[in-house]
């Protein structure tokens, strides 16, 4: 099967430095995505709402990926777990297949579950692999230290996403090392960024996001890294409050992964996205 990139929502409305990152180093590795266009949101957001929308939404991506003979590739841990999800669901629940394939026959799409969905992360990971990428960059960020963190769409339920270790992930960490850089560990590398409670209660959603850059900090990270733009942009937000609460801007910096990378192959800094001085 050929791949197909999905487009997050909210890396392509509020951090489009995270997409134009990820094609640039698809790109410049050489591994080959096409561009997709068609396809609408994952069905996240509605997941908790309307069911329904958030199945039929997952589903008719899915469709779209096999119409294309292609399976699905994603640079957000959130979009992600709900695809992987809708495939899981879909298989077990013939109910929701008719409801979806009924939907769908006036595009003139069917589902069958042929397209699998991926995480950037692991294509890289399985193809170029980590001794090729470590051959490219050949250790271009030595004694960088850096807090990898996962995002929990990407790693549970594990039974559904099947993409690492859910309590001793490592692929991230090495891809990370992969660079030069020193992935350090740290408390609450597996903690929730908070994200998911934005709109809910946002108070405990923005706490969670500061203890986890305080607990990278504490680890004497140099940077936080995360391979979601979701997360990304929830990091960056609790970065910004503190720094507005303590009047210091000495806190971590937050990259996604794929500015770290693309820093790595010597990718533009303004195409990365990456504030001047920042790394440099």
């Amino acid at each position: 099967m050929s791949l197909v990139f999905f487009p997050c929502c909210v890396s392509s409305s509020f951090t489009s430095q995270c997409e134009s990152a990820a094609r640039v180093v698809v790109d410049k590795l050489g591994v080959e995505i096409q561009n997709g266009s068609e396809f609408n949101c994952c069905g996240y957001p509605y997941k908790g709402i309307d069911f329904n929308a958030f199945i039929l939404m997952s589903g008719r991506n899915l469709a779209l990926a096999e119409k294309k003979g292609a399976d699905l590739v994603t640079n957000c841990a959130c979009c992600y777990g709900t695809l992987k999800l809708a495939k899981s669901i879909l298989k077990q629940k013939l109910s929701l297949l008719e409801y979806v394939n009924n939907a769908l026959k006036k595009e003139g799409l069917a589902y069958t579950g042929k397209s699998t969905v991926k995480h950037l992360l692991d294509i890289l990971f399985e193809d170029p692999g980590i001794p090729v990428l470590k051959t490219r960059l050949n250790g271009t960020l030595h004694g960088l230290r850096a807090a990898a963190h996962y995002g929990c769409k990407v790693l549970r339920p594990d039974d559904v996403v099947d993409f690492d270790d859910p309590l001793s992930p490592s692929k991230f960490d090495k891809l990370i090392e992969a660079t030069g850089a020193e992935p350090v560990q740290w408390l609450r590398k597996l903690d929730c960024c908070g994200a998911p409670l934005i709109g809910i209660n946002d108070a405990t959603a923005m706490n969670l996001a500061k203890n986890k850059l305080e607990s990278a900090m504490q680890a004497k990270a140099d940077i936080l890294c995360t391979a979601c733009p979701c997360c990304y942009l929830q990091f960056k937000r609790a970065r910004g409050t503190l720094a507005i609460e303590t009047g210091s801007e000495e806190y971590i910096s937050v990259l996604a992964f794929v500015q770290l990378l693309g820093l790595a192959l010597g990718v533009d800094r303004n195409v990365l996205g990456l504030p001047a001085g920042l790394l440099s």
